[in-house]
């Protein structure tokens, strides 16, 4: 992209079809407006060579139309949001994996400042392990499968038990390329995140490749944590 005098990046989550379409048609004669989307996460550019006025309507314009989709306005990712946030909160977090195998952890350990708010993270991607590590109760194992929003719900229980951390992510779905022994279909996974006092889980069926799946959900459990923040702080 060219030099601009004036430029505004804007990070948001799963923006609907009504808001790409506002946003990509900001463009006008000063200003430049340009989005771009990976796996859920949107990058809005707003820019101008000249009009300063015209660049802060614009910029306005793309922070009304994202709403409450918006998590930063400094061109941020996820990662070194979560990180941010949790850091400006004195807030530390725990991670379980399973389907996503350590993509949320790494995305997380990849930003400056990581140690402060990271305690751990487990890739508990066998049945045995979300057993042995995080106290998954076998039962609950053999009657709803691991991609399941109760297993997740209890994968939740096992990290925020020790009391070792303040909040806990916790992820496990069917990548493919086959449905599991349940039938769930490929694509279909569990977000799961809490603090001591509460806890959400969230489904939803993804339509990717393995890969992008795995990205997909790191994304969005990144996401699921900050407005959880958000609305544990406006409350």
């Amino acid at each position: 992209m060219k030099e601009y005098r004036n430029i505004c990046v804007l990070k948001a989550f799963e923006l609907d079809e009504k808001q790409s379409e506002a946003l990509k048609n900001m463009s006008s004669d000063g200003v430049f407006a340009d989005i771009t989307e990976n796996e859920g996460d949107f990058t809005v550019t707003v820019a101008s060579e000249t009009d300063e006025i015209a660049f802060n309507d614009a910029v306005n314009d793309a922070v009304r139309i994202c709403g409450d989709r918006l998590y930063d306005d400094s061109g941020q990712s996820l990662a070194s949001k979560v990180v941010e946030t949790l850091a400006a909160e004195a807030k530390t977090l725990s991670v379980a994996e399973s389907f996503t195998g350590g993509m949320i952890c790494s995305d997380i350990v990849g930003v400056s400042g990581a140690s402060a708010v990271l305690y751990e993270g487990a890739v508990t991607y066998s049945a045995n392990a979300k057993i042995r590590r995080l106290h998954v109760k076998a039962r609950t194992l053999e009657t709803y499968g691991a991609a399941s929003r109760q297993v997740c719900a209890e994968m939740l229980d096992g990290l925020i038990s020790t009391r070792m951390t303040d909040y806990a992510i916790a992820t496990t779905g069917c990548a493919g390329p086959d449905t599991d022994e349940f039938g769930t279909p490929v694509g279909r996974c569990f977000i799961g995140v809490a603090d001591r006092n509460e806890k959400q889980v969230f489904e939803y069926d993804f339509d990717e490749d393995r890969n992008g799946l795995r990205r997909r959900a790191a994304n969005t459990a990144l996401w699921q944590l900050l407005a959880f923040s958000r609305n544990k702080n406006e409350n």
